[in-house]
């Protein structure tokens, strides 16, 4: 049986480390080993659980180049794998030098819009310097890379681009989910929700991060909570703003409408208690909060940014509206809380959309398939 050997910066909990446990678990015809390059170990447990070998090799957080090559060397050599799948920016460079060295072919992962010109708008001086610096050293290194793979078709423009690749040499696989066992998962954890007065609930989940949308959607809750103040918004999430989220929502008055929970182990019942579900976020890899809440049917109000239309459609699946723009946002919720039946339809449809995209069996024969077709073309014999 081949073997795929995936390459990551750690094992924490995140969208990409989560991906690869739930891909990694469901090959059948690919023999998965997976090397965690930095401390952090969390998901460690789940992989060896489900019988996958891990590599963790618990380097500090700094790119020890040296180190780190020979490190991978002597296990890429233990494991002799026919394919590297390497996933976020570091780990991505250890492969580009590690595959051609000992002749494995390499597949990397756009899973952001990593230079999009959203991001560099946010930036400051040294930010923008810092940014450009990694794209230059990508650019440099992408040569090295047999197939690119995306989760979604609307980041491929600007990755493609900031790299100088051929956009034929990028195949789009959409993360997926476990669909049935996420609907089953977990009961709320009602006493830490505070009282919420049977009024309508609308949720987000995503990491506390201003390019999350969190200011534009605290600002417009304030609007809708003056004409309808037993309205609740949950926030499910941690990240390094969240001193900017609690000052402004301490400075407009908002305590008692607007919860910051942390994160939470609860995702499916916060979804299946929510009335609305509202991604408001500035730009995204795919969005896997968005595709949970399509899993479960909750309406969804969300920014009409490229990788959401891509998700879903506006009026049939979803409400969007103008990114940034607290009062369109305002407007939309306000609407969506008269027109309920309307929105259960559109979680209705949302939901048919993620059965037939999102299912994780659909999506890990794609990546044996992606895998099986890299080797042919690095070993025509094969």
């Amino acid at each position: 049986m081949p073997k795929v050997l995936f390459l990551i910066d750690t094992l924490e909990v995140g969208g990409a480390e989560t991906s690869i446990l739930e891909i990694a678990s469901r090959l059948k015809k690919w023999k998965p080993v997976v090397i965690s390059i930095y401390k952090g170990d969390t998901l460690v447990d789940r992989f060896r659980e489900k019988q996958i070998r891990v590599y963790t090799l618990n380097s500090e957080k700094k790119f020890n180049i040296t180190s780190g090559l020979k490190d991978i060397g002597k296990i890429i050599e233990k494991e002799r794998p026919d394919i590297i799948h390497a996933t976020l920016f570091r780990a991505e460079q250890f492969s580009r030098i590690l595959g051609p060295k000992y002749k494995v072919p390499v597949i990397n992962s756009f899973v952001n819009d990593s230079y999009s010109q959203e991001r560099y708008k946010n930036l400051d001086l040294q930010g923008v310097i810092k940014l450009k610096f990694y794209q230059l050293f990508d650019r440099i290194t992408a040569s090295r890379v047999d197939k690119f793979m995306s989760i979604t078709k609307a980041i491929i423009p600007n990755n493609a681009n900031a790299l100088k690749i051929n956009h034929k040499n990028i195949d789009v696989i959409y993360r997926g989910r476990d669909i049935s066992s996420f609907r089953k998962k977990g009961s709320m954890q009602l006493e830490q929700l505070g009282n919420l007065n049977n009024g309508p609930v609308i949720l987000t989940v995503s990491r506390l991060l201003k390019r999350k949308g969190y200011v534009e959607s605290i600002k417009a809750m304030a609007k809708v909570i003056n004409i309808r103040p037993d309205v609740k918004y949950l926030i499910a999430g941690e990240g390094h703003d969240r001193p900017v989220f609690e000052k402004l929502i301490a400075c407009l008055e908002l305590e008692k409408n607007v919860q910051l929970l942390g994160n939470r182990s609860d995702v499916p019942g916060l979804l299946q208690l929510a009335d609305i579900f509202l991604f408001p976020s500035h730009y995204e890899g795919q969005g896997g909060a968005l595709v949970e809440a399509m899993i479960m049917g909750t309406p969804i109000i969300a920014a009409r940014i490229p990788v959401i239309e891509e998700s879903v459609e506006d009026l049939k699946s979803a409400l969007l509206f103008e990114p940034k723009d607290v009062e369109d946002l305002s407007n939309k919720i306000l609407w969506a809380l008269e027109n309920s039946e309307n929105m259960r339809e559109i979680g209705k449809n949302a939901m048919s959309v993620a059965e037939e995209r999102f299912d994780i069996e659909v999506v890990a024969s794609e990546h044996e398939k992606l895998y099986s077709k890299v080797l042919k073309e690095h070993s025509p014999e094969v």
